[in-house]
């Protein structure tokens, strides 16, 4: 396992390197989770989960068992809250643990202490919160714990940040000193805190625009001198962020520079005072890979934190010392399992090592919720024994088949006027470990008459059987083409006994091409798929259309490679359901605004009023700016019919036609967002003239959440508006909705704009069943089945 990896430079040779990989959570992930803070001692190992959606933050001690590590005992901060961030920094020593909240009071943290040790459970000792009426930004940031002397870092507080020493008498902690750098520069002092006896590094990775700085501290009789900046020698990168991370053994520091992908090594000149004496860089580990975003120190050792890497897979780096204060080799830590998995890990993104025992965070993995790796040594050779997780909070488990809603509620959901059948959790539809789910269609078997969700999750689709609807039984899995990437989007369209499934930002992943009749065999444990045959001529694409009546399908939105007709209506021929062939392409580029871009539609067989398109197939597109109406009767020559704007618009998302093929209502996504309107709004369009479409009303719902697909059955329209759930809609009078029942999926939110109400809510649903049921999918909370009570007439 070790390696020719070693790389040392002087310090004075750091100008030109490249900018820094940002530390942040993927896009459409929730923030580092599980593993984001360690402390580790003799016999102790504690792992902090701070940002829990739907829980509050937790900290996990598991005890030396062996050579491995005991089952956890988990707690919450006695005044627990839903994400309270309880657990985002930790330090332990001596039978003291002390926990940090830095956002727990709106911005100003609070700092727990705890007494206990192996066997013995952990008390809490004392609260610590910032004392008067000023700036207390991220009171709790980083913490170093000596004995009874702790130190707390508040980057963000009183513009250039502070350190606060507290000291134990009894057991009582009391302020004695606030350490602050000179000046009144931003620099986030107190980020990052490594002590050693009487020597303290103190990280401001803020400092010079970013590029970030250290700072060296004594102490003497008690009290730290005040701190000097250090000289880390040549010209860091705008956002190198030097001081993310520090680290000391002695009189020798070192101060992690991620951004520039270096560990710059310092020496002690005298108390309090240091200098860079050489750079770290290991040949595999690029500038951006985030090499130095973690550090720990054990025995001379140092562990080094790339959770940048390899597309945020992320590597951990021991380098081992020898004799002479230098490194005679470098050992490379890689995750415990790559293989196939195509989202960020971040491991690396925490260490600590103590004696044979070291253990790296991954809290970026699972979508988020994050694991922990432990490893132990055995000589000279380190293994990974243990991958250690945590829980994943839920809501929905009060809920009951027959539940509806009585004084606006049923358990925690807003709602009125419906009625519960099933619930089904994320964690019931099968997939990898924290994945969300997003898109949702339906099916029912022409032979048996069985009934299916099928339900689109970011790794794959689940089969649900939902014959009994008040008993949703899951039947098998779907995964996403091998090599594509987990995606929020995935959609899912039927034409006879066949699905086909898209998927938009995930690389090649081409249309999956399903047999449904495979469900048949099913016996009673859910089986594991593979698709008929996968079509290749699109990569990725955000949706794929179905007319059922002709046989063919509408790929929209196409991208990442093959024929993607400018994002338009890339046209396919499933008259052979399983061996589907390209059929053309339809692709109106007038429109300025959408450049001939589809985000989805509807393509039917026209019957409406417009007597001059009867018979003819259309497809109504809603394309970014416009309402786009196409006549795809000839797949060879497709002709655009109209389009049309309307006042304030912001992204035309989707929209379906009533039963007369009339009026067509669509949702504009980000109109809300962009305040452009003062509630949710359904664009009422007049179609009876599909040459000139007319704006006839602009529907406004009592919530300001951004709106993402809807349906209409007979006289309801059933809108799935991320952050304020499922929301029906009585269009008896067609140009005028009135609200008449809504299920808020999505509590713990301000029904507010955005997208999915920032990571949670109703994504879509399915209310073709019959028998007036509707099933949706909500991102966080799983699949809802539900019925509107009073029953729809």
């Amino acid at each position: 396992m070790i390696r020719s990896l070693l790389r040392l430079r002087p310090a004075a040779a750091l100008a030109g390197l490249p900018l820094a990989l940002a530390l942040a959570a993927p896009a459409s992930a929730q923030e580092p989770n599980f593993g984001r803070a360690l402390a580790l001692d003799e016999s102790t190992l504690v792992v902090g989960q701070p940002v829990n959606w739907y829980g509050p933050g937790m900290v996990y001690v598991y005890e030396a068992a062996g050579d491995g590590w005991g089952d956890p005992t988990a707690f919450a901060a006695p005044d627990s809250s839903r994400m309270d961030d309880f657990g985002r920094a930790l330090a332990l020593d001596g039978g003291t643990l002390a926990v940090a909240a830095p956002r727990k009071r709106d911005g100003s943290g609070v700092v727990y202490l705890y007494r206990g040790g192996a066997g013995a459970g952990w008390t809490l000792e004392a609260t610590i919160e910032p004392e008067g009426e000023g700036d207390h930004s991220e009171f709790g940031a980083a913490l170093a714990l000596d004995g009874d002397d702790l130190l707390v870092g508040s980057p963000a507080a009183e513009g250039t940040g502070v350190v606060r020493h507290y000291r134990r008498s009894g057991s009582t902690w009391a302020l004695v000193a606030t350490l602050q750098p000179e000046g009144g520069e931003e620099v986030g002092f107190g980020s990052a805190l490594a002590q050693d006896g009487d020597r303290l590094l103190i990280g401001a990775p803020q400092a010079s625009g970013r590029q970030g700085g250290v700072y060296g501290a004594s102490r003497s009789g008690g009290s730290w001198s005040q701190p000097r900046a250090v000289e880390l020698g040549g010209d860091l990168p705008q956002r190198a962020a030097a001081g993310s991370a520090v680290a000391l053994s002695g009189d020798r520091g070192w101060v992690g520079v991620p951004g520039a992908g270096i560990v710059v090594e310092l020496a002690e000149r005298a108390p309090g005072e240091w200098g860079a004496a050489s750079a770290l860089q290991p040949h595999d580990a690029p500038a951006r890979s985030s090499f130095g975003a973690s550090l720990a120190t054990d025995g001379g050792d140092l562990w080094v934190g790339a959770p940048g890497i390899d597309g945020g897979y992320g590597r951990v780096y021991r380098y081992e010392s020898d004799d002479m204060g230098g490194w005679r080799a470098v050992v490379r830590v890689d995750p415990d399992d790559v293989g196939g998995r195509s989202w960020p890990l971040g491991f690396g993104y925490s260490v600590a090592a103590l004696g044979d025992r070291a253990v790296v965070g991954m809290p970026s993995r699972d979508f988020g919720e994050g694991r922990v790796m432990a490893l132990s040594r055995d000589g000279d050779d380190w293994s990974a024994d243990r991958v250690i997780e945590g829980e994943i909070f839920r809501i929905g488990s009060a809920l009951s088949s027959g539940d509806r809603c009585e004084d606006g509620r049923m358990t925690e959901f807003p709602c009125t006027n419906l009625e519960l059948v099933a619930h089904m959790p994320i964690s019931d539809l099968g997939g990898e470990r924290g994945v969300w789910v997003n898109d949702v269609w339906g099916w029912t078997d022409p032979a048996t008459d069985r009934n299916y969700a099928l339900v689109a999750r970011r790794d794959g689709a689940s089969f649900v059987d939902v014959t009994d609807p008040a008993s949703p039984r899951l039947v098998g899995n779907l995964p996403r083409t091998e090599g594509s990437r987990p995606s929020v989007w995935r959609d899912i369209k039927v034409i006879g006994t066949t699905a086909y499934i898209v998927s938009d930002g995930a690389g090649a992943h081409g249309m999956q091409v399903f047999d449904l009749t495979k469900l048949r065999e099913v016996g009673a444990e859910p089986e594991v798929f593979e698709p008929h045959t996968t079509y290749d001529r699109i990569a990725s694409a955000h949706n794929v259309v179905a007319d059922t009546a002709t046989g063919f399908l509408y790929i929209v939105g196409a991208n990442s490679g093959g024929e993607t007709c400018g994002g338009g209506l890339h046209i396919v021929d499933a008259n052979e359901p399983l061996s589907p062939e390209f059929a053309g392409c339809y692709h109106d580029t007038g429109s300025p605004g959408s450049r001939g871009y589809t985000h989805d539609a509807q393509c039917l067989i026209y019957e409406g009023p417009d007597q001059d398109y009867v018979g003819r197939e259309l497809c109504i597109g809603s394309n970014e700016s416009e309402i786009n109406i196409a006549d795809v009767t000839d797949k060879s020559n497709p002709t655009t019919i109209s389009r049309m704007g309307y006042p304030d618009v912001a992204y035309a998302h989707q929209g379906w036609f009533d039963e007369e093929q009339r009026y067509f209502y669509m949702n504009d996504e980000t109109d809300e967002l962009a305040g452009n309107v003062e509630g949710t709004r359904t664009i009422v369009w007049d179609l009876s003239d599909l040459d000139d479409p007319v704006v006839a009303n602009m529907y406004i719902g009592p919530v300001m959440a951004s709106d993402h697909n809807l349906y209409v059955v007979g006289d309801y329209m059933y809108q799935s508006n991320y952050g304020s759930g499922l929301r029906v809609l009585d269009i008896g009078d067609r140009e005028n909705p009135v609200e008449i029942a809504y299920f808020d999926s999505a509590p713990y939110n301000d029904d507010g704009p955005g997208h999915s109400s920032g990571q949670s809510g109703a994504w879509s649903n399915f209310p073709f069943f019959g028998d007036g049921l509707v099933i949706f999918t909500s991102v966080r909370e799983g699949l809802f089945i539900m019925r509107v009570r009073p029953p729809i007439s």
